[in-house]
Formats: C-alpha cells, structure tokens, sequence
C-alpha cells in the first residue's frame, strides 16, 4: 500500500509538470532564445527627416523570431558623428531603439544625412540592414553654453599666442566637435611649454549668468590634441577667475583662481568634464590655495582661461578646443 502511494505521487508530480501546460508554464520560451534567426517584422522607421530641435525622435521598430543582440548604429555622413544603439530584445520599438539626435562622443551630429546600419553580431548569415535619415535641426543642448565659437572671438576676450604660433578661431564643420567654429593652436615653441590662449569673458558689466551652487553644476569642454599627445606631452590649463567683491573686476592677490589641468593621451575628440565644487581640490587631492574666500561660487565666475601648453622638445603642437557648456547633475551629453 505504501509502495502504490508513492508511485501515484510520482505520476502526478510528473504530469502535473508537463511543459505545455501554458497557463502554470513560468518563464520564456525555449524558441525565444534558441530557436532559428528570422526576422518576422520588416525593419520600420518612424521619419526619414528628422527635426531634432523640435523634439522630434528617431524609432527602429522590427521583430524577430527570437531574442538575440543587435546593434544600431548611426554615422554622420560629414562629422563622422556615431551612436551605437545596443540591445537583445525579440522586439524592437520605442522601449529600447529610439535615437534623440545625440552621439557617443564627440563629434556632434550637424546638418546631414544620417547612415544607419543594424546587425546581429551572434547570428551567422544573418543580413545587414541599411538605411538612412536627413538631420534637418539639431538636437538642443540643455545647460549654459558659454561659447562654441560660431560668433568669433568676443569683445571682452583676450588671447596670447607665441610669436610662432597661429591661435584663433577655425571654421571647418568636417574637423569641429560640434557646430562649424572650434579653436584652434598650431606652432612649433623650442624654448617653452607655453603655446597659447583664450581668456573668455562674459561682455563688459555682464556674467555668465550661472547658479550659485557648485555641487551639481559641471563645466565641459571639448579637446582634441593633433601633435605633442601622450603622457607628459601636452595639456590644458584652466584658470577660472571668480570676483568675490562683484567690482567687476578680477583681482588676483585678493579673489579666488581655481586651476584645473587636463592631460592629453588621445588623437580623437574627448570629453572633458569636471564637477565645479571639486575645482577647489589640487591634482592631489588637496584643497588650493587662494586668495579669496577659497569658496567655489560659479555665479561669480568672471573669467575663463584656456591655455594650451606642450612639450618644446616634440616640435610642432596643435590643438583644438570646442563647445565650452556648464551643464547641471551630469557631465555633458554629446
């Protein structure tokens, strides 16, 4: 009797598991991640010609027959702007591949047909799908822009430049981060690290119209470094001069200069992004000396210096700087 007991619990344990009861069943599908590739929906784009300023977006719809990685990515036909789109779903739609107007990194995406190429990098003898869209407005920056050097120097600006250099705004929308206009430095100096730079000032009785609170604001430039690149080779300097007293002047021996120094170790456009609040702390760690209150406060910020300097013993230097933005709770997005 005993024996009789435990085989019908054994037969109900076992059918009552049966793998095609759909409404107990807990769980994907075998097929939807180890059945045959097909692609069951065609590929669909929402808008061949996108406004990006208007808030318009961009959205890959498609289905497949199983859940497998895909990539999208999207090139710039004249920037050579790029954004990869990654994922692993059966469908795709406006959860998962939809494009705002942004890249990965610089350069930005301008004015311009857009390629669009999609893969299935786990799939053999799957297809590559290609398209394209127009760019017809770009997609807006939020933050404060303080200058992307479309409207050239301003009137309050100032420069220096070795006597061997070339160092001013250069309009080429093929090599610039974003927009047409970026600075640039180009020179040989066999005798000093210093090449150039740009102190950018808000116009005569004005400011950069920034908040009072350090802790969420970050400054964000673009550089790219042509020659001199590599540890110890070249980099830039940042002296951001703040009037504590608000006389609408900068006064070194008794204000704030905070000094922020980026090295270069690439040949391509790069991100630099630094949280205001922590322009108070030294490459060590330590907290700088100044000779104001030693507050970061970018609402009194009254100058920007950007000053490119590199190795004299490397030959020529160049350099290009673009898209000077503050941006709040996150670095810049490009």
């Amino acid at each position: 009797m005993k024996n009789l007991i435990i085989y019908s619990f054994l037969v109900s344990l076992i059918f009552g598991c049966r793998k095609d009861d759909k409404i107990n069943f807990d769980g994907p599908s075998l097929a939807d991640s180890f059945g045959p590739f097909a692609i069951i929906q065609d590929l669909s784009i929402n808008q061949y010609e996108v406004d990006f300023s208007a808030g318009q977006q961009v959205v890959f719809s498609m289905e497949l027959s199983k859940n497998t990685n895909w990539i999208i990515q999207i090139e710039g036909e004249n920037s050579g702007a790029v954004r990869t789109i990654i994922g692993n779903e059966r469908i795709l739609s406006l959860d998962n591949a939809v494009w705002t107007g942004g890249a990965n990194k610089f350069p930005s995406f301008n004015l311009e047909k857009a390629y669009i190429t999609i893969t299935f990098p786990n799939e053999a003898d799957s297809p590559t799908l290609l398209d394209s869209v127009l760019i017809t407005g770009l997609k807006q920056d939020q933050g404060f822009l303080i200058t992307s050097f479309e409207e050239g120097l301003g009137a309050a600006w100032q420069q220096f430049n070795q006597t061997t250099v070339a160092g001013t705004i250069t309009c080429d929308p093929a090599l610039a981060a974003k927009g047409s206009c970026f600075y640039s430095w180009n020179g040989t100096v066999g005798w000093d690290w210093a090449i150039g730079s740009v102190t950018i000032r808000p116009p005569a009785g004005g400011s950069f119209g920034l908040p009072a609170n350090a802790n969420n604001l970050f400054f964000n430039i673009a550089f790219k470094a042509l020659q001199n690149v590599g540890p110890q080779n070249s980099f830039l300097l940042f002296w951001f001069d703040e009037d504590d007293n608000g006389d609408g002047v900068f006064t070194l021996n008794s204000e704030d200069r905070f000094i922020f120094e980026y090295w270069s170790n690439t040949l391509d456009w790069d991100l630099i992004s630094r949280k205001y609040a922590d322009l108070k702390f030294d490459a060590d760690g330590n907290v700088q000396q100044t000779n104001g209150n030693g507050l970061t406060e970018p609402s009194k910020l009254i100058s920007i210096n950007v000053f490119f300097l590199a190795n004299p013993n490397n030959g020529n230097a160049q350099a290009y700087a673009d898209h000077l933005i503050f941006t709040l709770n996150e670095p810049y997005q490009p």
